[in-house]
């Protein structure tokens, strides 16, 4: 028999062998998991299927030991190894990476919070005509490449703080042109504009509507042990013409009492309503604005004080878990929601998982997830999991959650840095 012949056997004996498998055991499950997974140090992992007769792993058996109906991961010790499965200890079928990292607490949060927030430079949020003097139209910010979404840091060389800045810079010198630096999707752009005295009162305009600051409600998610740093929304603040992720230059979180609710509705999003309590006195402060939320100090922080695990995304499972939030002033409390999809992500994205809303009582008093809940922790198996981030606009029972994992890598200091890998 030649080699060729012999290959050709070899072949189909494997094709058959894996259509054996496949048919008592979907090789899905194995292709399905994640290529790289991380795991708390003396934690236990189940991946919910059992592994059958002719898979066999390759593992270091000093870091982690194995069980395999079903297959579960009982981690020993901190850590790099890996998972490699093989059909018949021969035939390669998937090689996972394995993290074996320190466990990581925080405080869950849950309660509400008023958010101060003032942007670096002032963001463009429109493009306007000016009407001339001369009973002109013109549209200088337009004929400048000026574009919704540009920051700009300064005029003539004068740094830009507010939407005053600009007109009274203006107005001061009285010039017909002005010098405007801005920033762009992270590059920075210098851009002369010609400035337009207009009819209606004579002073010089550019043509830009511009926005130097919000305000609004949301969720703290998590407090930090001794360090007291924040993680809350779970989502950017963005600017809502643009879109775009606004720049910090510096912002608070207050105290807030709800006084309403709008119940969210199918194509029309509810929202909790609320005051600042004790503007004078800020309980913390933001230092970033992430598409994962916000983060800073806390330096009055009054609510539970009992820490619990952070999962990592390879632990979260579809199935029963939990939301905090306080909707009365009357205190955080656990709400039911069921994880009915999670997303096996590589990049970091805010929309990691589907959650629906399952507890009556939540769903009497806002109709599901409603704007103001950015931020409400999700809790699964005693874990903090993740934060609510979007609400489904034509279903509000259902929306968005973003892992945790994801939060926590924008906490760089200290023991915190290590959920980063």
């Amino acid at each position: 028999m030649n080699k060729q012949k012999i290959s050709q056997i070899l072949a189909v004996f494997i094709i058959f062998s894996l259509i054996f498998i496949d048919h008592v055991f979907p090789l899905r499950y194995i292709n399905d998991m994640p290529d790289e997974i991380r795991v708390m140090e003396g934690s236990q992992q189940s991946f919910g299927f059992k592994l059958p007769r002719g898979i066999k792993i390759d593992f270091d058996t000093s870091f982690i030991q194995l069980e395999s109906e079903p297959l579960t991961i009982n981690t020993i010790k901190e850590g790099s190894s890996s998972l490699e499965f093989y059909l018949f200890g021969l035939l390669p079928l998937k090689k996972v990476t394995l993290d074996v990292l320190p466990g990581v607490y925080v405080i869950p949060g849950g309660e509400p919070i008023g958010v101060k927030f003032k942007t670096r430079g002032v963001m463009v949020v429109g493009l306007s005509e000016v009407i001339g003097i001369d009973d002109r139209v013109y549209r200088p910010g337009r004929a400048a490449d000026i574009q919704t979404g540009d920051v700009i840091l300064s005029i003539d060389g004068h740094e830009v703080n507010s939407a005053d800045d600009i007109t009274l810079w203006l107005n001061k010198v009285g010039k017909d042109e002005a010098t405007l630096v801005v920033e762009r999707n992270d590059k920075i752009l210098e851009k002369k504009v010609k400035a337009i005295k207009a009819k209606s009162d004579k002073n010089f305009r550019l043509g830009l509507w511009v926005k130097d600051h919000t305000a609004g409600i949301g969720t703290l998610t998590f407090v930090t042990g001794d360090d007291k740093m924040f993680g809350a929304l779970g989502h950017p603040i963005t600017d809502s013409s643009t879109g775009e992720i606004m720049t910090l230059s510096e912002g608070e979180i207050y105290k807030t009492e709800i006084t309403s609710i709008e119940e969210g509705r199918r194509n029309k999003p509810g929202e909790i309503r609320g005051v600042f309590k004790d503007e004078a006195t800020p309980i913390g402060y933001i230092e970033k604005n992430t598409a994962f939320g916000i983060y800073g100090y806390v330096n009055d922080f009054t609510g539970n004080k009992r820490m619990i695990p952070v999962a990592f995304k390879s632990e979260v499972r579809t199935g029963p878990a939990k939301i905090l939030i306080d909707l009365d002033n009357n205190g955080i409390k656990a709400y039911d929601v069921e994880i009915q999809k999670t997303v096996n992500q590589s990049i970091p994205s805010s929309k990691s998982m589907i959650i629906n809303v399952t507890d009556k009582e939540l769903l009497k008093k806002t109709g599901g997830i409603v704007q103001g809940m950015s931020g409400s922790p999700i809790i699964q198996n005693g874990k903090l999991i993740g934060a609510v981030t979007h609400v489904f606009v034509n279903d509000p029972t259902k929306g968005y959650g973003v892992y945790i994992e994801w939060m926590m890598r924008e906490i760089e200091t200290g023991k915190y840095k290590t959920v980063s890998g």
